[in-house]
């Protein structure tokens, strides 16, 4: 792990900065196995609705962020992933709707989830992608890999089409541009540390997030954005 003063060009600095975040993803390994039976329709309409949260607080926090950055390349970023997570939401909606799950007073956005409030506290380009495109994208990607299996064995094959073809490349492809710009952003000693705290503090919450909800709905997966 590189300390202030330590020499990293960009492109190495992500692909340390993409190995600590492994490493702190692993503990999410493979879920344990699912006992559908134990599953209730209120259990699975309580993920749906977190899934929806995730996909509009992501949507949110993109737009929020345009007017706000100075950086070109970073502003249209921000904007294409806005959009992106936008089109997820409504996609997700059609098909939650779809399943009789109740969503007419459902407000995504009230109350701001732990994530959510931590973003908006970041104030710089290189905070912002690490934490939102970069650990937030690859924890999302795997959560909702995890996701689409339980959805599978659950018998939700249209949700979990949507997960497999639309919502989980789009995640993807969300990370690698943002380590792409991440790479061109971190340069200094002092861009790459405030790029490693927004990561790992982004995991840290997204984690603690994770596990209150596993406990409350009793279910061993739950949604990424």
């Amino acid at each position: 792990m590189s300390t202030p003063g330590t020499r990293l060009d960009g492109k190495s600095f992500v692909a340390q900065l993409k190995a600590e975040n492994e490493r702190y993803l692993a503990k999410l390994g493979e879920p344990p196995s699912i006992e559908v039976q134990g599953t209730s329709a209120a259990s699975l309409a309580a993920l749906l609705k977190m899934a929806l949260k995730n996909e509009m607080e992501a949507a949110e926090i993109a737009a929020e962020w345009v007017a706000t950055t100075p950086e070109l390349e970073v502003k249209l970023a921000l904007a294409r992933h806005a959009g992106d997570e936008a089109r997820h939401y409504q996609l997700l909606e059609e098909r939650v709707r779809a399943l009789g799950v109740p969503i007419a007073d459902f407000d995504p956005l009230v109350p701001p989830s732990p994530v959510l409030t931590y973003l908006r506290g970041l104030a710089t380009s290189v905070e912002r992608v690490a934490a939102a495109l970069v650990a937030r994208e690859d924890m999302g990607g795997r959560r909702n890999a995890q996701f689409l299996k339980f959805l599978e064995s659950l018998g939700q094959g249209e949700i979990a089409r949507l997960y497999r073809e639309t919502i989980n490349p789009d995640e993807q492809r969300h990370h690698l541009v943002g380590c792409e710009i991440l790479a061109r952003l971190a340069v200094t000693p002092e861009a790459q540390q405030a790029a490693r705290r927004a990561a790992q503090r982004l995991l840290e919450i997204g984690d603690q997030v994770r596990t209150t909800t596993m406990e409350k709905t009793g279910v061993p997966v739950v949604p990424g954005c």
